[in-house]
């Protein structure tokens, strides 16, 4: 009786080489299809495009950029910078009335802006200093024309141009007078003035209240508002030889 063949050593051999051979086809053929499907990804290595984190998308909003109003050193602006007193105009006139004066409500008063309406003063060439305070003004002139070169030797003025200035008594009662007057309305926050002014070995000065001189013009500085109006209410009627000895008598004083 011949035995089973299952019991022959040669069967067990085969059936192993058998089963070894269908793992092997197994493995390439996994590997065969993992091959072409990498093969035709969009993400293969030769036309792989980056992914939607590693894009850069340009930002829509400019970027900054420094423009020539910015980049500029900005200069000193005229507020800002006091007006030199040795440096007059020799031609400068003062305007016929005052300019838009300044709010009431600036107090104390605005030094840089005081030291330029100064400019404007007749005589301003010969003022010595200007001291400005809270709410008062005090203005000196130079003692003569020898005192005023010698503090401005480089100053091409002569004794002629100060003598043009302060040519009489009326044109210093004409400083005095009309110059305080112009200050009163420019800055109705001032309170009072002090001016002096040497000529020809006497000192005349005037220490004036805003009230006084309201009260001398018998107008209200503060409601004009237009040079028209400046003309019409004040230099107009009291700008004259008369009022100036009127007003000297009341306010002026001479030592």
């Amino acid at each position: 009786m011949k035995k089973p063949i299952y019991t022959r050593w040669w069967f067990w051999v085969l059936i192993v080489i058998i089963a070894l051979g269908i793992i092997k086809v197994v493995d390439n053929g996994k590997q065969t299809t993992q091959t072409a499907l990498h093969s035709a990804s969009p993400m293969s290595a030769g036309s792989q495009e980056p992914s939607p984190e590693a894009a850069v998308t340009p930002s829509t909003a400019p970027e900054p950029s420094v423009s020539a109003e910015n980049s500029a050193t900005p200069s000193e602006s005229p507020a800002s910078a006091s007006p030199a007193m040795n440096t007059p105009a020799a031609t400068a006139q003062p305007s016929a009335a005052p300019s838009q004066p300044i709010s009431a409500d600036q107090v104390p008063l605005p030094k840089q802006e005081v030291l330029a309406y100064t400019r404007q003063l007749k005589g301003f060439p010969f003022i010595r200093d200007v001291g400005i305070g809270t709410d008062n003004i005090e203005i000196h002139f130079f003692n003569s024309f020898a005192e005023y070169k010698k503090a401005n030797p480089s100053e091409k003025l002569t004794s002629s141009d100060y003598t043009n200035v302060f040519s009489s008594v009326d044109a210093v009662n004409a400083i005095l007078m009309e110059e305080s007057t112009r200050l009163f309305h420019q800055y109705p926050g001032m309170a009072s003035i002090d001016i002096t002014l040497p000529y020809q070995g006497k000192t005349y000065s005037v220490s004036l209240t805003k009230g006084s001189i309201e009260k001398f013009y018998n107008a209200d500085l503060d409601s004009i508002k237009s040079e028209q109006q400046w003309r019409d209410q004040i230099s107009g009627p009291f700008f004259t030889k008369d009022y100036r000895d009127q007003f000297a008598k009341r306010f002026v004083k001479v030592t």
